[in-house]
C-alpha cells in the first residue's frame, strides 16, 4: 500500500508539472483534446487515491479505510476498462501496467481483508 500510495502521489504531481504528458494513456481513437484542466482533474483523483492508500497502510486494522483503499484499486480497473472498452479513449498498451497494479491490489487486499 505504501508503494502504490507513493506512486499515486508522484503521478498526481506529474499531472500538474507536465499535464499533457500525463494524459498519454488516454490517447485512444476517440480521446478528447488533452487540456491542462483534464490533467489536473486526473491528478486530483490520483492524489485522493494515494491519500486513501497511505491512510490504509498506516491503519491496516481499520476495516472501513481498508475497504475504501480496496475500492481505489477497483476504481482504477473500472476507469481503465471503461476508457479502453466502452469509450475508446484509452490505449491498451498504456493500460497494461496500471491494470496489473489494479488486479494485484484487488487480489492481495481481497485475500488479506481484515
Amino acid at each position: 500500500l505504501y508503494k502504490t500510495a507513493f506512486l499515486a502521489l508522484i503521478h498526481a504531481t506529474l499531472c500538474y508539472t507536465s499535464p499533457l504528458t500525463s494524459l498519454g494513456p488516454f490517447s485512444g481513437p476517440t480521446a478528447p483534446t488533452h487540456t491542462p484542466l483534464l490533467a489536473h482533474v486526473y491528478g486530483i483523483a490520483n492524489l485522493l487515491m494515494g491519500a486513501i492508500r497511505a491512510q490504509a497502510a498506516c491503519d491496516v486494522g481499520n476495516k472501513a479505510v481498508y475497504d475504501l483503499a480496496l475500492g481505489t484499486y477497483v476504481a482504477v480497473l473500472w476507469l481503465l476498462g471503461s476508457e479502453c472498452v466502452v469509450w475508446g479513449t484509452g490505449r491498451w498498451a498504456a493500460a497494461v501496467v496500471p491494470g496489473v497494479v489494479g488486479f494485484v491490489g484487488v487480489g492481495w487486499m481481497g485475500v488479506r481483508r481484515v
